[in-house]
């Protein structure tokens, strides 16, 4: 069930923006194509997740000045601050995944057999990694939010897209059973 959709303009010619929100939890998805959009500073209260499709995105995050190109992954703790633009001629393309740090633990809790207290959040110290079985994981993720997938299916890609991420990108893991 699609929860909110729509198409949006970004800023020049050509750019474009689809987004998808989950209208029982905290989770939203964008697929966009930005030529002269312009991210001015801000954050986000979720985790964001994204994997950038083609051509390249330079954006200043935790201090210094990074760029995610074609097939890498970009990674946002809550209320990380971070801007962003092209990077390359052709713009770029990319499916972004906000997700709220209470279905994160919730996924979290789930995959660990529930335990002792509240699951802790992991935290991601590196914006820009170049994983492709994250990136595989997350665009499997996007594809059944957006393209109206069952609740089973949109549960196991979230289950399978971030328990990738904490496996392999967390600083801070949190130990689960079988993610």
């Amino acid at each position: 069930m699609m929860g909110g959709g729509g198409a949006a303009g970004g800023g020049g010619s050509g750019d474009w923006a689809r987004y998808w929100r989950d209208p029982e939890r905290s989770v939203e998805a964008m697929h966009a194509h930005f030529f002269s959009h312009r991210f001015h500073p801000h954050s986000h209260d979720t985790y964001s997740f994204a994997v950038t499709e083609i051509g390249a995105q330079r954006f200043r995050c935790r201090g210094a000045l990074r760029t995610s190109g074609a097939g890498m992954v970009m990674v946002f703790n809550p209320d990380d601050p971070h801007d962003g633009e092209a990077a390359a001629e052709l713009g770029y393309k990319y499916r972004i995944m906000h997700i709220g740090p209470d279905v994160m633990r919730g996924v979290l809790a789930d995959a660990g057999g529930g335990g002792d207290g509240p699951v802790p959040l992991p935290l991601f110290d590196q914006p820009v990694l170049d994983d492709p079985v994250l990136g595989r994981a997350l665009l499997r993720l996007h594809t059944a939010l957006v393209d109206g997938a069952g609740p089973l299916v949109r549960d196991e890609r979230l289950t399978a897209a971030v328990g990738a991420m904490v496996r392999r990108s967390a600083t801070r893991p949190v130990r689960a059973r079988a993610l």
